[in-house]
């Protein structure tokens, strides 16, 4: 599967790929820029076919990332309200 993203930051697509590539049925996940001026980015991934397809793959791995990002961003806020760091 190739996914095609437009405008984005590189970070985002890397940090998916990551938790794709954790992902049991994953074969590869990768993220490339075609050229930094046409802003053009391309996720592959491919999954065992007769295990997960490469869709359900992408939906958990974004799903794991909003959770990540959800609670990197409570952590943040915490430590703005002078909590203690940890």
């Amino acid at each position: 599967m190739e996914l095609e993203v437009l405008e984005e930051d590189i970070g985002v697509l890397d940090s998916l790929s990551e938790i794709l590539q954790k992902i049991d049925g994953v074969e590869y996940s990768g993220a490339i820029m075609e050229h930094p001026l046409t802003g053009r980015i391309i996720l592959r991934v491919k999954t065992d076919a007769g295990r997960l397809r490469a869709v359900d793959a992408v939906k958990k791995a974004i799903q794991e990332l909003k959770e990540i990002s959800a609670e990197l961003r409570r952590e943040f806020e915490r430590l703005q309200k002078g909590g203690e760091e940890t």
